[in-house]
C-alpha cells in the first residue's frame, strides 16, 4: 500500500501562494490547518500553566512540611529535657524517701528492715497516655 499523502502545513501553503505570483489562494485545507495550530498553541499554554501552578503546589507544600518538621523537632527536643527533669526529680525523691526511711544503724532487728531498691537502678522508662 503507497503512503498515504501528506498534509500541507501553513508554511508549505504560504509557500505555494507566493509562487503562483502573488496570488493568494485560501482554501479551506489551510483554514482548518491555521484553526488545529491555534487550538494546538492554546493547549500548550494550558498545560504549561497548570505544569506551572503544579510545581508551585508542589513547593508550596514542600515548605509547609519542612517548617511543620522543625516545629516537631524543636518539640521532641522540649519534651526530652522535661522528661530528664522529671526523671530526675523522680530520682532524687526516691533516694531522699529511702535515706529517711532507713532504721537507724544500731538496730540489731533484721526482721523490721525494709530493703529498699537503689533509686539508680529504678527503671521510670514508662510512657503515659491522656487515656491512662
Amino acid at each position: 500500500m503507497p503512503p498515504k499523502p501528506r498534509a500541507r502545513t501553513y508554511a508549505a501553503a504560504a509557500v505555494e501562494s507566493a509562487s503562483d505570483g502573488g496570488v493568494a489562494t485560501t482554501s479551506t485545507d489551510d483554514d482548518e490547518y491555521r484553526q488545529k495550530r491555534d487550538r494546538n498553541n492554546i493547549a500548550v499554554k494550558k498545560s504549561r500553566e497548570k505544569s506551572r501552578q503544579r510545581a508551585r503546589e508542589t513547593a508550596d507544600r514542600m515548605e509547609r512540611l519542612r517548617r511543620e518538621n522543625d516545629a516537631l523537632e524543636r518539640r521532641t527536643v522540649e519534651l526530652a529535657a522535661e522528661l530528664r527533669t522529671l526523671k530526675d526529680l523522680l530520682l532524687s525523691r526516691a533516694a531522699r524517701r529511702a535515706t529517711a526511711d532507713r532504721p537507724p544503724p544500731s538496730s540489731t532487728s533484721s526482721q523490721d528492715a525494709v530493703v529498699l531498691a537503689d533509686p539508680q537502678t529504678v527503671c521510670i522508662d514508662h510512657e503515659y497516655t491522656a487515656n491512662s
